[in-house]
């Protein structure tokens, strides 16, 4: 009888320990690379999605890594494969010995199609960012949302209490980003631990703390902000990098007409308890990035750290180039800067008014929000979305009917 108990509890035990969880996938370099990323208490055999075709299934396989962390151990698998753009699909992640997941469901985004987006920074899934999340989860899906993406600081953090946070954090994100890409970069927050979490649990393009993907009209640039203040051995590559991307041919600006940089640390902003964050490490960064940025036509600059949400008008230089209020914007000639870090974090979020505000400043909100955008070949249409009832609190548009590179004479 003892042996029979042990033997079911034991097969019982196992079976828990490679049951799939945390499943979510993201966007590739090129369109229809999608990466798919699971996790098992212990390692698979094999680890393999398989997608549903009328009469059978068709098998990717991939590989896994160990993830240790004190007491907390994993083994996150990652598959990448290359689907149609535009297909809707049916999936499953696991292993073709030991069994599969249930089913999830993905339609991989068409470029040069209209799409809508997701973005914000700072979000803990619990805590004071439950909220937020909640409405995100409804929402998304309402509008059809084709990616999220996530400016760094994730789950406060993730290495918190042996990753016992990151666990909770990639559960909470499944059952969204389990069929809406989730595209994230690194803030300060994943350093506490060399981006340790961070390498393992997403699967980004390229290099991963830096990368670039298309959505749509639009090219998107993840940027490293760590680096321009703490970690400037991985400036050359990365600065190369940033320039091959923004020098980019006319064809891929015809194609993709809207370019969206994104980063963790802001450029432009203001703080009324961390000084240092909008003054000399936003100067900082700008030294890098504001000039490339402005002679290649970037048309927003996307951050998070601010825990609450801040609008420039083009600024260039510290310069407003164009109207300096408003939310109609015709072919600007300089970006357009936006902190969206007011998602919901582990505390209060911070403190901001119009009061005293730089002259570049059209709108800030301290209460908890996000961010949605909506674009097509002429139009970018920004909405600031209050987690308490989903109103708007703010919202402008971009039309452009020219794309050029400035000149540098």
């Amino acid at each position: 009888m003892n042996y029979w108990y042990l033997s079911l509890l034991l097969c019982f035990t196992l079976c828990l320990s490679q049951t799939q969880v945390q499943v979510h996938v993201s966007l590739g370099s090129t369109p229809g690379l999608i990466s798919f990323v699971w996790s098992t208490r212990i390692a698979t055999p094999t680890s393999v999605v398989r997608i549903a075709t009328p009469t059978d299934w068709t098998y990717y396989s991939g590989s896994a890594s160990s993830f240790v962390d004190g007491n907390n151990s994993w083994s996150i698998s990652t598959v990448q494969s290359q689907l149609s753009v535009g297909g809707s699909y049916t999936y499953q992640v696991g292993c073709n010995i030991t069994g599969f997941s249930s089913s999830y469901q993905l339609q991989v985004p068409v470029d040069s199609t209209p799409s809508t987006f997701f973005m914000y920074g700072d979000l803990a899934t619990e805590f004071d960012g439950k909220p937020s999340w909640s409405d995100i989860q409804a929402i998304a899906k309402s509008y059809g949302a084709q990616a999220i993406v996530q400016a760094g600081d994730m789950a406060y953090n993730l290495c918190s209490n042996s990753s016992t946070w990151g666990d909770l954090f990639m559960q909470d994100l499944q059952p969204v980003a389990s069929y809406i890409p989730y595209q994230v970069c690194a803030g300060n927050h994943e350093a506490v631990d060399s981006y340790v979490n961070y390498l393992a649990r997403f699967a980004m393009p390229g290099a991963k703390l830096y990368y670039t993907f298309t959505l749509g009209y639009v090219r998107f640039l993840a940027i490293h902000t760590e680096a321009f203040l703490t970690e400037t051995d991985l400036l050359p590559d990365m600065m190369s990098f940033i320039k091959s991307v923004l020098n980019r041919s006319t064809e891929d600006r015809n194609k993709y007409p809207w370019m969206v940089v994104f980063g963790h640390r802001p450029m432009y902003c203001m703080s009324l308890d961390k000084a240092k964050t909008c003054g000399k490490e936003a100067t900082t960064i700008k030294s890098y990035m504001e000039a490339m940025m402005n002679q290649y036509g970037v048309d927003l600059y996307i951050s998070g750290h601010e825990h609450n949400y801040q609008r420039s008008a083009p600024v260039y230089q510290g310069n407003i180039v164009g109207p300096s209020v408003g939310n109609l914007f015709v072919n600007p000639t300089a970006p357009i800067y936006i902190v969206t870090g007011g998602a919901g974090n582990d505390g209060p979020n911070d403190p901001v008014t119009m009061s005293g505000a730089p002259v570049w400043t059209i709108a800030v909100q301290q209460d908890l929000s996000f961010s949605m955008i909506t674009t097509n070949s002429t139009h970018l249409v920004w909405k600031q979305l209050l987690s308490a009832n989903n109103t708007i609190s703010d919202a402008f548009t971009i039309i452009k009917t020219q794309n050029t590179i400035l000149s540098t004479s």
